[in-house]
């Protein structure tokens, strides 16, 4: 009988909304808003990637694991001032039919032109980088919440420039950046296993765990892996190093998915695309420029062939890249028959043409 009451009284109630004036009726979804969160993260991975304390954060590698939604969540519910990239325009239609469409259920505050959600507590903007350069119009725009959905389409100098705008004047809050998408299915996005090494390079020395926070800086255009989060001083200057973590997902971790077959779906996807998709898999399917010369897996061959007691002889050939000064480097290498020395960097302004550099 208590449950016959209750709805009873949500039914009078939603009677009388239609006598709300549209002030009255955005001051009672604001009312709402307060006491319901917009979004709920599911239970396992996609909650430890809510929860995540690390600055830069990649979440995914399957395929239906919940990475856009998870942008959404945290733009949603975390963040005053967020920006979600896409690599190109018109692969953002879809995030954005889910925040509006779905989640919202709602166009106010909807801006089609600029592609920026104007909430009563809060700013989501939508952007892209569909051309090398174009992250250039994103220069001084700063936000609490940096997000790359599908971050393998972006080039490693696009997401490194667009890091740079992470920021807020809000004492006290918690900046991230946060990064989805699934193995690197070309060359281009082959940078993204590099920048999370420790847990996606299996010849990593120390790897890492699942979650687990490591620091990095850059020291002369590299990073650096630092013991812990604590100041280091770089150039007379002191500098806090950025944590990073990965944390994995699979459409197993998606109870709505798994209700619809996707991952059947997923499994009958063609190789190397199905292990990609499927499975996660870091190494599966990563083809080379049409354009290349020599194949990747020539060259991580004879790496792995190299060793430091190959060297017989004495040096019989030299090839010089030569820097032209600034903050260019002189590159050296040599060879001793058929072993090849590693090679040997030279600071740029060391040249005796050396300019100052103009970076």
């Amino acid at each position: 009988m208590q449950q016959v009451a209750v709805v009873e009284r949500l039914s009078r109630a939603s009677s009388l909304l239609a006598f709300l004036t549209p002030v009255e009726l955005d001051e009672f979804d604001n009312l709402l808003a307060e006491e319901t969160p917009r979004w709920v993260p599911l239970p396992g991975p996609q909650t430890l990637a809510y929860d995540c304390q690390a600055d830069v954060l990649y979440y995914g590698g399957s395929a239906g694991g919940g990475k856009s939604d998870l942008l959404l969540g945290l733009a949603l519910n975390q963040y005053q001032h967020s920006i979600i990239f896409r690599r190109q325009t018109t692969q953002l239609v879809g995030i954005q039919m889910r925040l509006l469409t779905e989640i919202l259920r709602s166009r106010r505050g909807w801006n089609g032109q600029s592609d920026i959600l104007t909430l009563p507590d809060r700013i989501i903007e939508f952007g892209s980088c569909n051309n090398p350069g174009d992250e250039i119009k994103y220069q001084g725009r700063p936000h609490d919440l940096l997000c790359f959905d599908e971050i393998t389409h972006f080039l490693e100098s696009q997401f490194r420039f667009l890091m740079g705008w992470r920021r807020t004047v809000a004492e006290g809050r918690h900046t991230r950046v946060v990064c989805a998408g699934n193995p690197p299915t070309t060359e281009e996005g082959k940078w993204v296993v590099k920048y999370w090494s420790p847990w996606l390079d299996d010849k990593h020395p120390n790897p890492a765990r699942s979650g687990e926070l490591r620091w990095f800086t850059t020291i002369e255009g590299k990073d650096e892996e630092c013991s812990d989060g604590q100041a280091i001083n770089t150039d007379g200057r002191e500098i806090f190093p950025l944590s990073r973590t990965f944390i994995p997902s699979s459409v197993t971790d998606n109870p709505f998915l798994l209700r619809t077959g996707y991952e059947s779906t997923l499994a009958a996807l063609p190789e190397p695309l199905r292990s990609q998709m499927l499975l996660g898999d870091f190494k599966a399917g990563m083809e080379d420029n049409a354009w290349q010369l020599i194949p990747t897996a020539w060259i991580d061959a004879a790496v792995d062939r190299w060793t430091e007691s190959g060297k017989q002889g004495a040096m019989d050939s030299a090839g010089v890249d030569v820097a032209r000064g600034g903050c260019d480097k002189t590159v050296v290498a040599t060879r001793y028959g058929s072993w090849y020395d590693q090679l040997k960097s030279l600071p740029g302004i060391l040249h005796p043409r050396s300019s100052r550099c103009s970076c």
